[in-house]
């Protein structure tokens, strides 16, 4: 049931991301011959305006579909599983773990999507606006398989795997902070909305008061000579790389597993869809 739930998700987002995404990789390419124009232009003319204009509507559009996909993702759950849909999506055989899972999944991909058509479309306005071509881009990754040889292809590996779980971590992180905010806020009888936005607001407080806490426990008693020994070594840097990510995977997810639980426990025995 978990797979019908995601490609209804998917099909329904996808409505809104699939043209967004599109429309901003045409605008990369007129954005792309914009830079190459104002290279090429001796005065501030009715052209020059026309090209810091496309350059602007691109740059502001980049921020805006990663705007529609943060409320876009607020208003799926808000709307499927706190409002009147609810009454449906609660009463189909489907778990309410299925329900969050799919609301934690679909959000993944519009941001990883998001992640590659950023880097795609600032890199298609480089290399028109710069004329790159391919030799440039085959001379600077010439040297990177030399690079990775010498480090390992196992690390790297383990290090993009790592770094993987960190970007999903932190999706679900954020995700959850505002799936955990409106199942508490929308178990209050009335003004669900502000209870739903002072329980956000709370969530980030304590979590910023428990971070600065740790640290400040912790850090006075660590000795950082050996760590700045262990860098000195490449097997004792990467030890230092691995061993920070898997801190931080760790922390994101027991922060990830307290607000799954909590938005878990509202929805199933404190929802409100009065």
């Amino acid at each position: 049931m978990l797979g019908k739930l995601l490609k209804h998700e998917f099909y329904a987002t996808g409505r809104i991301m699939l043209p967004l995404l599109a429309a901003e990789l045409v605008l990369s390419v007129f954005a792309g011959f914009s830079v190459r124009g104002l290279s090429n232009a001796q005065n501030m003319g009715l052209l020059s305006v026309m090209y810091v204009t496309t350059l602007t509507v691109f740059f502001l559009g980049l921020f805006a579909v990663w705007i529609v996909a943060l409320v876009l993702m607020i208003q799926r759950f808000y709307r499927n599983l706190l409002r009147d849909e609810g009454y449906l999506s609660m009463t189909l055989p489907v778990s309410v773990d299925e329900h969050i899972l799919t609301k934690l999944i679909v959000p993944f991909v519009w941001f990883a999507a998001l992640a590659l058509l950023s880097v795609i479309a600032l890199t298609v306005v480089m290399s028109i606006g710069s004329k790159i071509g391919m030799a440039d881009f085959h001379t600077f990754f010439e040297g990177w398989p030399v690079e990775f040889g010498a480090v390992g292809g196992g690390q790297i590996l383990l290090f993009c795997l790592e770094l993987l779980l960190v970007c999903f971590l932190s999706s679900c992180a954020s995700c959850l902070r505002c799936y955990a905010a409106m199942s508490i806020g929308c178990s209050a009888a009335e003004h669900k909305l502000l209870f739903s936005f002072l329980t956000f607001i709370g969530i980030g407080i304590v979590v910023s008061t428990l971070r600065s806490q740790f640290f400040f426990a912790v850090l006075p008693n660590l000795e950082l000579s050996s760590f700045t020994a262990m860098a000195d070594s490449a097997r004792g840097a990467l030890l230092l790389m691995h061993g920070a990510m898997w801190s931080v995977i760790l922390g994101l997810a027991f922060y990830c597993a307290l607000l799954y639980f909590a938005t878990r426990w509202f929805l199933k025995n404190k929802l409100n869809l009065a």
